[in-house]
C-alpha cells in the first residue's frame, strides 16, 4: 500500500495521537491503530555454513503536510557488521558512503540544511544504532535498506541466529549531566551516551515484521523459541518464516543443525582471502575435576518481575543442585543493592542446600539493575590454591553500564571463570556476551518459555576447567587465546587463506594441536574479519581508554577499508533529486514493549522508566526548524494502561507453566526435609503425578532429588536404581546433560563397593562408557525396580525401553 492509498483510507475524523509512559515520548498512530512513521520492516537472511547475510528494509511514511525528519534508535545483531546503506524512493536508489563519524554527520547536516533527502546510520553501542532520516517530503514514503553480515555461534552442534526487533527499557546508573540525543534517558557520568541508547516506548500498535530466512544445505533439526514458523523447500534450501503476523515486540530466534549433532570435528571455510576456523575439542579430552568455589548471582531488579524471575529461580536451583560434594557456594541477589544468602562461602551439603532453596524461593523483584556492585562482589577475595572459582550471572542484561562492567570483569577476575545466562524475549545479548568473553566463560541465552532446566543442565557441563584453553592460530583477528567448553567451540577469523591452518591450544593433559584444511565457500569473509578485529579493538579501548590515541586510528582504518560501521565510522546517504522547503516536523520513532514485559513495567523503578528529552539539546542538534510536537500528538499528563490484546494472556499462561515448574522443584526439596519460606504450596508436585505426564523429565527429577553427597536418601539400592535410570536416559560421566549428577552418584557408590548392588550399577556404567553399542538386559536390571521412587522411575524407563 502506498502512502497516498493509506491517506485516502483515513477517515476525515482520524486523529493523530501519541502514547506516553512515565513522561516518555511514545509513537504516533492513526485512530484506526495504524502505526507510523515506521510502516514495515522487511528482513531477508541467507545462511551458508556459519555465515549469514541479512538485508533489512525499513519503510517510513510521512502522512503530514509538512516535511518530516525521523530519529529511530533500533537494534541489530550485536556481532553483525553493517556493510551497506541504501535510500530508496520509487525508482530512485541512492547508495550510502562509509565515512568517519564526524564527516558523515557533517555531510548529513549539510544536506538537511538545504532540503535534501538524507539518511545517516550511526553505531551507538554494540547492537544499538541510530537512523537519522531527514527531508522526507509531505505525503510520501521512503525505504532505508541496510545490509549486515555476521558469523553465527555454534552451541551444542547447532547454529543460532537471533534477530533483535526491540530494545527493552534499560537501567542507566550515574548522575545526570547532559542530554545529547533523542532517547528518553539523560546522559550520565557513568553512561555518557545514554540519551542515544534509550528509545521511547510504544504502548499500543505495532510495526509489521516481514521476515524470511533461507538456509543452504540439508537441515537436520530446526527450532524457533518465540515464534511459530512455516517451512518450505527450494532446490535443497530451507526457507523459514513466522507462521502468523508478527510485529517488532520480541527477538526472532532460530536454532538449527546442518550436520550430524553427534559428530564433532574442527573445520574451516575460506573465500580465498580470509578464513574462518571452528575449533572443537577431541572427544577423548577429559576435564580435570577441581573443587569449585561457585558463586551464583541472580538479578531481582524491577525488569525481572513475573515470568523472568520465576525462570531465573528455576535456573538458580538447577545450577545449585549440580554442584559436587567438595564444592562450596555463595548466593547473591541484586537490584540497586546486593543481598547475600550467607556472608561467606558455605559447604555443599544437604542442610546448606535446603536453606539456600528456601532463600531463593523468598526472592522478589525490586529496584534498578545495578550490576557493577554484584559483579565486584562475585569476584572479590582470593580463591584458595587448588580450587576454581566459577560465577554464574543470571539476568536479562537490561543495563546501559557496559563501559564500567567490562573492565570490572576483565580486571578483577583473576583465575575465576564467569558465565552469563540471559533470560528475556528481548535480551541484551551484546552486553552478556561481552561479559562472558571478558570472564573467560560462555554466554547462554534463552527466553522464559524455553526449557530452563535443560539449558542449565547443559550449562553445568561447561562449568569447571575448559576442554581447551589459549586456542590460537596465526593471523587471527582476535589475537587473544580463546577457550573451548563442552558444546562451545572456538571460532576464529584469519587474515589470509593458508592451505592448512595449524591450531595450538592447551588441554588439561598438556599441549594440544590440530591441522585443518579449509573448504572454499562463495561468501566474502572480509567484512566479518574486519568486524571481529574492530570489536577486539573496541573492547581493548573500553579496558584501556588512555590508549585511544593509538587504537582509534586503527579502528577507523580497518572500518573504512572494509566499509563497515563502527564506533568511529558511519554510513550516510544523500538524495540530491529532491529538495524540500518550509515547516518541518520531527518524530522520534518508538520501539514496542517487549513481549512478556507486562508484569515488569508497573514495578520498574522511576530511574529506569522513560524521562522527557530536554528541548534545548534537541534544538541545538536539529536547529530552529525542529519545532515541538503539538499537544494532540504528545500529552505527558496522559495515563495509559497496558493494552489487553493477545500477548498478555499468553504471558499469563506462560507464567503459570514456569511457576508450576518452580513449585515442582521446591516440592522435591520439601520431600527431603526443606521448608521454603514465603512460597505458595505446590499444586500437584509429587513424583506420582509427574510420572503420569508423558513428557516427564526423569533426568531433571533425579538431578533435583539427589542428596548433596551424591546419594539418594543415603540408600544403596535407590542410588543404584538412579544410576541405571540415568544410563537409560543416555547420561554418563562423559555424555548427556546430567554428567555432574552421574559423577556425584558414582563417587558415592564407589564408597559402597562392599555391596553387590553398588558393584552391579558401577559395572553397568563402566560397560556403557566403554562401548557405545552397549546392550542392557532388562531382567538383569529388574531387581532394582522396587528400590523406592528411583526404582519406580527405572521400571517405567525399562518398560519404555522394551516397548521400543
Amino acid at each position: 500500500m502506498t502512502v497516498a492509498q493509506a491517506v485516502d483510507q483515513l477517515s476525515p475524523n482520524t486523529e493523530l495521537v501519541g502514547q506516553t509512559i512515565a513522561h516518555g515520548l511514545g509513537g504516533l498512530r492513526s485512530a484506526d491503530g495504524r502505526a507510523f512513521p515506521l510502516q514495515r520492516v522487511r528482513v531477508r537472511t541467507s545462511i551458508a555454513g556459519p555465515c549469514a547475510r541479512t538485508v533489512i528494509e525499513q519503510t517510513f511514511a510521512n502522512l503530514f503536510d509538512e516535511t518530516l525528519d525521523v530519529t529511530w534508535i533500533f537494534p541489530l545483531p550485536g556481532e553483525g557488521a553493517i556493510t551497506a546503506l541504501e535510500l530508496r524512493a520509487g525508482d530512485i536508489v541512492v547508495r550510502g558512503e562509509c565515512q568517519t563519524r564526524e564527516d558523515a554527520h557533517a555531510t548529513f547536516q549539510a544536506a538537511r540544511a538545504i532540503g535534501m533527502r538524507t539518511a545517516l546510520v550511526e553505531t551507538e553501542q554494540r547492537g544499538v544504532h541510530t537512523l537519522s532520516l531527514a527531508g522526507l517530503p509531505p505525503r510520501s514514503d521512503v525505504t532505508v535498506q541496510l545490509t549486515i553480515v555476521e558469523l553465527l555461534p555454534v552451541v551444542d552442534a547447532r547454529f543460532r541466529w537471533q534477530f533483535p526487533t526491540t530494545i527493552a527499557p534499560r537501567y542507566t546508573p550515574g548522575v545526570e549531566w547532559n542530554h545529547s540525543g533523542f532517547g528518553t534517558s539523560p546522559d550520565t557520568d557513568a553512561v555518557p551516551n545514554a540519551s542515544r541508547l534509550t528509545p521511547p516506548i510504544r504502548l499500543a500498535g505495532g510495526t509489521i515484521l516481514d521476515l524470511e530466512v533461507e538456509i543452504a544445505g540439508p537441515v537436520r533439526s530446526l527450532e524457533s523459541s518465540l515464534h511459530a514458523v512455516k517451512l518450505s523447500l527450494d532446490s535443497g534450501h530451507v526457507r523459514v518464516a513466522p507462521s502468523a503476523v508478527t510485529t517488532l515486540n520480541r527477538d526472532f530466534i532460530l536454532e538449527f543443525s546442518t550436520a550430524d549433532s553427534s559428530a564433532t570435528s574442527s573445520r574451516a571455510y575460506t573465500d580465498g582471502t580470509y578464513t574462518v576456523a571452528i575449533v572443537e575439542p577431541p572427544s577423548t579430552v577429559n576435564t580435570r575435576a577441581l573443587p569449585r568455589d561457585a558463586v551464583f548471582v541472580v538479578d531481582i531488579s524491577g525488569s525481572m518481575q513475573g515470568v523472568k524471575l520465576d525462570a531465573a529461580k528455576v535456573a538458580l536451583i538447577g545450577a545449585l543442585h549440580g554442584l559436587q560434594r567438595d564444592d562450596r557456594f555463595k548466593l547473591l541477589a541484586f537490584d540497586d543493592r546486593v543481598e547475600h544468602f550467607k556472608a561467606n562461602f558455605v559447604d555443599y551439603n544437604d542442610q546448606n542446600v535446603h536453606e539456600a532453596d528456601a532463600w531463593i524461593a523468598s526472592l522478589h523483584s525490586r529496584g534498578g539493575t545495578e550490576m557493577l556492585a554484584a559483579i565486584q562482589e562475585s569476584l572479590a577475595g582470593d580463591t584458595p590454591s587448588g580450587r576454581l572459582r566459577t560465577v554464574l550471572f543470571i539476568t536479562d542484561g537490561q543495563s546501559n553500564d557496559e563501559s564500567r562492567l567490562l573492565p570490572a570483569v576483565a580486571n578483577r577476575r583473576g583465575n575465576a571463570v564467569l558465565f552469563t545466562l540471559g533470560i528475556d524475549t528481548a535480551v541484551n545479548e551484546s552486553l552478556l556476551k561481552l561479559l562472558a568473553k571478558a570472564g573467560g566463560g560462555a554466554c547462554e541465552l534463552c527466553t522464559p518459555s524455553d526449557d530452563i532446566e535443560a539449558i542449565v543442565a547443559k550449562l553445568e557441563t561447561r562449568f569447571g576447567s575448559p576442554l581447551l584453553s589459549d586456542v590460537q592460530v596465526s593471523g587471527a583477528a582476535r589475537p587473544d587465546g580463546q577457550t573451548v567448553f563442552t558444546g562451545r567451540p572456538a571460532m576464529m577469523l584469519v587474515e589470509g587463506a593458508p592451505a592448512v591452518l595449524n591450531i595450538s591450544a592447551m588441554s588439561p593433559t598438556g599441549e594440544f594441536s590440530a591441522s585443518i584444511v579449509p573448504e572454499h565457500i562463495e561468501f566474502s569473509l572480509g567484512a566479518l574479519w574486519a568486524r571481529e578485529r574492530v570489536s577486539w579493538l573496541e573492547e581493548r579501548l573500553m579496558l584501556r581508554p588512555f590508549e585511544e590515541e593509538a587504537i582509534k586510528p586503527e579502528i577507523v582504518r580497518i572500518a573504512l577499508a572494509h566499509h563497515i560501521a563502527s564506533k568511529f565510522t558511519s554510513f550516510v546517504c544523500v538524495d540530491r533529486s529532491v529538495r524540500t522547503h518550509g515547516d518541518r516536523r520531527h518524530v522520534v520513532q518508538p520501539v514496542e514493549v517487549p513481549q512478556q514485559w507486562e508484569e515488569a513495567l508497573p514495578v520498574m523503578p522511576m530511574h529506569m522508566r522513560m524521562m522527557p528529552s530536554p528541548a534545548p539539546m534537541q534544538a541545538a542538534r536539529y536547529a530552529s526548524s525542529a519545532r515541538p510536537f503539538p499537544n494532540s500528538e504528545i500529552d505527558d499528563s496522559q495515563s495509559i494502561s497496558m493494552p489487553a490484546a493477545g500477548a498478555p494472556n499468553s504471558a499469563m499462561q506462560l507464567g503459570s507453566s514456569i511457576r508450576d515448574a518452580a513449585e515442582k522443584i521446591f516440592s522435591f526439596g520439601k520431600k527431603l526435609g526443606m521448608t521454603p519460606s514465603r512460597h505458595p504450596s505446590p499444586k500437584s508436585a509429587n513424583t506420582e503425578s509427574l510420572r503420569s505426564n508423558e513428557s516427564v523429565d526423569y533426568s531433571g527429577i533425579l538431578a533435583r532429588t539427589q542428596n548433596a553427597d551424591g546419594s539418594y536418601g543415603n540408600d544403596i539400592g535407590r542410588s543404584a536404581a538412579a544410576l541405571l535410570a540415568l544410563l537409560l536416559l543416555g547420561c554418563t560421566r562423559s555424555k548427556g546433560d546430567r554428567r555432574r549428577t552421574v559423577k556425584k552418584l558414582v563417587d558415592w557408590l564407589k564408597t559402597q563397593r562392599e555391596d553387590a548392588r553398588a558393584i552391579m550399577a558401577l559395572d553397568a556404567l563402566r560397560e556403557a562408557e566403554a562401548s557405545p553399542s552397549y546392550k542392557i538386559s532388562v531382567p538383569h536390571w529388574n531387581v532394582f525396580t522396587k528400590e523406592g521412587e528411583e526404582g519406580k522411575m527405572l521400571k517405567e524407563l525399562l518398560a519404555k525401553f522394551s516397548a521400543s
